[in-house]
């Protein structure tokens, strides 16, 4: 068989798939009312089928039995089996296993009920039977003796003053009570009473050579005085379990310490003796007494003095009479470490090994797996011929195995020659383990491992791999659940794709399906293996399917289409023969079988050019590029002819035209077999394809030699502005001047800031004339960018599916986007290469370069809070403050290095007009420069008639140059002219209303920056301030003149009043008004006056 260990690792599978080639329609159904009918089945002897019920009650303790089916009979017969009466319980048929040349059957019942005095343990009983079920050996021989397990214990009880002497009676009451529970010789007693001091009752010696060892406990006294436990422990290790003493060395040692409270004044510590117990393997029980341990910080005391888990070791009552409450529980404990495999220990050796939970034929006899010994790390027993059997487990390896279940299934596996045993450990740390030994020195040896990933992977899993038969030549493997279905694993080469088999796909009522499987022999006598399957209470015959293979071939005629058919001519029909394909259909059986000539539905479906929605080839019957044969076939090759038709004029001569051949097989029932239908393999490749090429016009050489040119441009473009110029057009040109090209490609290599967008497809021209609107539009480039390092970029655009073909010329415009932030120096270069399919011995390329800058914003403003007018006279101050203010701006994506220059008036005719200076509000590394201009006027009067403006053509002006290293993005700077402003110089221009001009302008290197188109006008600006000059009039002889005049004019009207009578008339009246206000306060009234 050519499989190998990984194998094994299928064993954690688990992938769905359909069923492959077991039948599963028509089974053979076995069926018996009996408790756990199904749980183990197995072939025997090319004949039977024989199932164990394993819960099935045949007779009072005893449990299990075997039945036996056939295939022509489809029942079932009970095997009758003489029990031995000390098998209870057995479960006869847990584990069933088969074996040929000779046939031979192993049933196992491995809960054999094993009493020895209080204990019941599970061994196990496998009967080996031969021929027709007459003769039958078990195994093992004879049942299992119990275990025999010597005990040494020693009491230590406390004799301190703080026990009455009513209580230190109960205590040795208590003592004598545990005693009469053991007996001898194997179990012998030793007892000590410390207080302060320590006295020896009576030795291990002394025990056993007494007649009655119980009436030395009439002899003990109290001692009275301090409580050293930890002294009193020593003492017990140094003086009692010696072999003067009497100790066994074999035997469990156990020391039981009784006392009512914490060690007073004790030169000890635990930690001083307790290591010393521990090192002679002693097991500690602490019996306290009292109140004293009521507290978890007393109750410490009897922590340190027991074994570990202190729970398990440890007694806690009320009092003294409290203690036969435990008598019974302490008696268990001491009880449950008999079999222990060292005292230290309390796991199992053989009392719970479950021998024959599975079994395996081997070269060297059978094996049987042992899951409960040494504490259910497991292991299995190994029985040759005529000696005595050898134990197989990990223990030797000082692998932790505990609780591992080594030996839960057991298989053989033969590779290369060598035989192996496989063991499963389900339990091993909870993920499970399948464990390989081979033989080395006669002893087998673990060879190989294969762990578990996930909790409780092999948890309720037959982790049973069996040889189902040869399929192919691969070997197969089965792999039960109890889920209730089974997986088939096929083939080591095919692992992908298992096939799955659940109950419900046969009958519904099918519980617990493949709990158990057998396989690899053939009881339908058809020549194939059979599989059986077990369910809860039925059992289900598989038989496997006939496997087919097919292989196929395609041959064109003629093997490639001509020019004259697929190249255009007026004078040529449009539809053209293509010629023919033959079709050639191989099946055959694997393996061979001698079921006779086998027959199919077999249906093949053929395809031209799969995949494009405009085919280029039909065929001739159904004139589309689709047809479907269905076909009855035999064993043997068969082959058929189909037409091709070319429709069309063919634009893509380049590819190939596809033939996909898809068939599937669908087998016929076998009559003579009880209609068995072949199938094909579920691995096979059900497709295959072929390709038709066209001819190439490549001269009579047969080798196609293009000469490919190319020449590009920058159209309408002599400088690449970046920031401004958002695209980039190339325009591309190649043309051939040599024979056709095939796969012609043009690659564009190009700097990192560009990035490619389109390509514009172009005229296509061919001898100097324009082509046809169809050729036109076929022609079409299929481009595709990558990056060659961190600063450059190719973008290759090939020209898809079409022949370029010689003589032609075709011109494309290709266009890329210009990053606004992109760095490419101060010319950019771009080179384009032309390559093909067709060999040619080198690529034509050409380079191009294009000067390059970039775009910028800067902006310079006149400041708002410039000084805009001042007004003087000829007799006031000769001179003001002023001062002109401009911002600038950085409004672009990049940073810049500029220069402000400011232009600014100082002196006219030789008197000062502005002394000024220039500074800047920013904490900038910035240098100003300066330096003095002469006008280039002299005509001061005319300049002034036609414009008062003073500014640098007729005046000495200063120049300042301000270098900015870095105007960053969004930046903004202000620059202040500021000085004394001087009015004297005004008269000199006859004018009473002066401008005084400055100018500022921003600069940069032109050869590296542009600014932005129509932004220009923003680099230069103008900042103006009016002055005025008004004359002083004297205001004192208006003021004494309006004086004067308002004096006399006061006269004057003062006179015509008084002349009018104004003033007399108003006093008369006023004093009569008087008179009348006295007479009425004196209480008298003068009737004339009153009337």
């Amino acid at each position: 068989m050519n499989c190998t260990w990984e194998a094994l690792l299928l064993l954690t599978a688990f992938v769905s798939s359909l069923g492959f080639n077991l039948d599963t329609e028509k089974p053979t159904h076995f069926h018996m009312d009996v408790a756990g009918f199904g749980d183990s089945v197995v072939q025997y002897d090319d004949t039977w089928v024989v199932v164990g019920a394993p819960k099935e009650i045949r007779a009072t303790d005893q449990m299990g039995g075997l039945y036996r089916c056939g295939y022509h009979t489809d029942e079932c017969e009970p095997v009758h089996l003489q029990v031995p009466p000390e098998a209870v319980n057995m479960s006869l048929g847990l584990s069933l296993t088969a074996a040929t040349n000779p046939s031979r059957l192993l049933a196992c019942g491995p809960t054999v009920h094993h009493t020895c005095r209080e204990n019941i343990y599970l061994t196990g009983l496998c009967f080996l039977l031969v021929s027709s079920f007459l003769k039958y050996q078990r195994l093992p021989t004879g049942p299992q003796e119990c275990p025999r397990q010597d005990q040494d214990i020693v009491f230590l009880i406390d004799g301190s003053g703080s026990i009455s002497r009513r209580n230190f009676q109960t205590m040795l009451k208590f003592v004598e009570t545990v005693m009469r529970q053991f007996h001898r010789p194997r179990t012998q007693f030793s007892l000590m009473q410390f207080s302060s001091t320590f006295l020896t009752h009576f030795t291990f010696n002394d025990f056993i050579s007494s007649a009655n060892p119980l009436n030395r406990l009439n002899s003990v006294s109290q001692l009275r005085g301090f409580t050293h436990t930890a002294t009193a422990i020593k003492r017990a290790i140094t003086e009692l379990f010696t072999a003067q003493s009497g100790a066994r060395k074999d035997a469990t040692r156990v020391l039981i310490v009784i006392t009512d409270g914490k060690k007073e004044h004790d030169n000890l510590n635990y930690n001083d003796v307790i290591p010393l117990a521990e090192a002679a393997g002693i097991i500690r029980y602490a019996i306290g007494v009292g109140q004293a341990f009521s507290n978890a910080h007393s109750l410490q005391e009897l922590v340190n003095i027991a074994s570990t888990p202190s729970q398990e070791h440890i007694f806690n009552v009320e009092n003294f009479e409290a203690l036969k409450d435990i008598q019974n529980k302490l008696k268990e404990k001491i009880f449950a470490i008999e079999g222990t495999e060292t005292a230290s220990s309390s796991s199992f050796e053989l009392e719970m090994s479950q021998e024959g939970f599975s079994a395996a034929f081997t070269p060297d006899g059978p094996a049987l797996g042992a899951v409960g010994s040494f504490g259910w790390s497991g292991g299995a027993f190994l029985y040759p011929p005529n000696t005595r059997p050898t134990f197989i487990n990990m223990s030797q390896e000082n692998v932790d195995m505990r609780d591992a279940y080594l030996g839960y299934s057991t298989a053989l596996a033969f590779w290369k020659g060598v035989y192996s045993l496989v063991l499963g450990a389900p339990r091993h740390q909870h993920t499970g383990k399948v464990v390989i030994f081979t033989q080395e020195s006669r002893q087998w040896k673990p060879k190989f491992e294969v762990s578990g990933t996930q909790i409780l992977m092999f948890e309720q899993q037959t982790l049973l791999p069996r040889w189902v038969g040869l399929l192919n030549t691969n070997c197969h493997l089965l792999y039960a659940s109890m889920a209730g279905l089974f997986i088939v694993l096929h083939g080591l080469l095919r692992i992908a794709s298992p096939e799955r088999i659940s109950g419900s796909q046969i009958f519904s009522r099918l519980q617990y399906f493949g709990q158990s499987l057998s396989g690899g022999q053939d009881l339908t006598r058809d020549g194939l293996v059979d599989l059986a399957v077990g369910s809860k209470g039925h059992v289900l015959l598989l038989r496997t399917r006939p496997i087919l293979r097919m292989s196929s071939t395609i041959h064109f005629s003629p093997t490639e289409i001509a020019r004259s058919v697929f190249e255009c001519q007026e004078q040529v029909a449009p539809i053209q023969t293509l010629g023919d394909a033959a079709i050639c259909l191989n099946i055959y059986e694997s393996p061979q079988t001698q079921l006779g000539d086998l027959q199919s539905s077999v249906t093949f479906d053929l395809t031209l050019d799969p995949g494009r929605l405009s085919p280029r080839a039909v065929f001739k019957e159904t004139n589309t590029q689709a047809l479907t044969r269905v076909r009855s076939l035999g064993l043997g090759e068969y082959c058929e002819t189909v037409k091709l038709l070319l429709p069309a004029c063919v634009e893509d001569s380049v590819t190939p035209i596809t033939l996909r051949l898809n068939f599937s097989l669908v087998g016929m029932p076998i009559p003579s077999h009880k209609n068995l239908q072949p199938m094909l393999a579920v691995d096979e490749q059900t497709y295959s394809t072929a390709s038709l090429p066209f001819e190439k016009n490549c001269g009579t050489d047969h080798i196609c030699q293009d000469d490919l040119r190319i020449i590009f441009g920058f159209p309408d473009l002599k400088t690449l502005v970046v920031g401004s110029d958002l695209e980039l057009n190339v325009n591309v040109s190649v043309s051939n001047y040599g024979e056709d090209s095939y796969g012609t490609t043009v690659t564009l290599f190009y700097p990192v800031g560009l990035s490619f967008r389109r390509v514009a497809e172009g005229r296509v021209l061919l001898r100097g004339r324009e082509e046809n609107q169809q050729r036109q539009q076929s022609l079409h480039l299929a481009c595709d960018s990558t990056p060659v390092n961190q600063s450059l970029w190719r973008t290759s655009c090939s020209i898809s599916h079409v022949i370029f073909r010689g003589g032609a010329q075709m011109t494309f415009l290709v266009t890329f986007d210009v990053s606004p932030k992109a760095v490419l120096g101060n010319r950019l270069l771009l080179e384009v290469k032309v390559s093909s399919e067709n060999g040619t011995p080198k690529n034509k390329n050409i380079k191009l370069e294009l000067p390059v800058k970039y775009a910028v914003y800067t902006v310079i403003s006149s400041h708002d809070r410039s000084t805009k007018y001042l007004n003087f006279s000829a007799s006031g101050k000769e001179s003001s403050i002023a001062e002109h203010r401009y911002q600038v701006n950085n409004l672009g994506q990049r940073d810049i290095p500029v220069s402000i220059h400011l232009w600014v008036p100082v002196e006219l005719k030789g008197e000062a007009v502005w002394t000024v200076m220039v500074s800047h509000l920013q904490n900038l590394p910035i240098q100003c420069y300066q330096n003095r201009l002469e006008p280039t006027q002299s005509d001061l009067l005319t300049h002034m008639q036609r414009s008062p403006v003073l500014d640098c053509s007729i005046a000495d002006c200063l120049h300042f140059r301000c270098d900015v290293p870095s105007l960053g993005i969004q930046d903004e700077l202000d620059f202040i002219l500021k000085g004394n402003l001087s009015f004297s110089w005004v008269s000199q221009t006859l004018q009473k209303k002066v401008v005084v001009m400055s100018v500022a302008e921003i600069t940069f290197n032109t050869s590296v920056y542009s600014q932005l188109p129509g932004q220009e006008a923003f680099l230069r600006v103008q900042t103006k301030t009016v002055l005025e000059m008004y004359e002083v009039h004297n205001p004192v002889p208006l003021i004494v003149g309006s004086s004067v005049g308002g004096l006399l004019l006061l006269a004057l009207i003062t006179a015509a009043l008084y002349k009018a009578g104004f003033f007399k008339r108003q006093y008369k009246e006023m004093m009569e008004e008087a008179n009348g206000q006295i007479v009425s306060e004196n209480g008298t009234s003068d009737p004339q006056v009153a009337q």
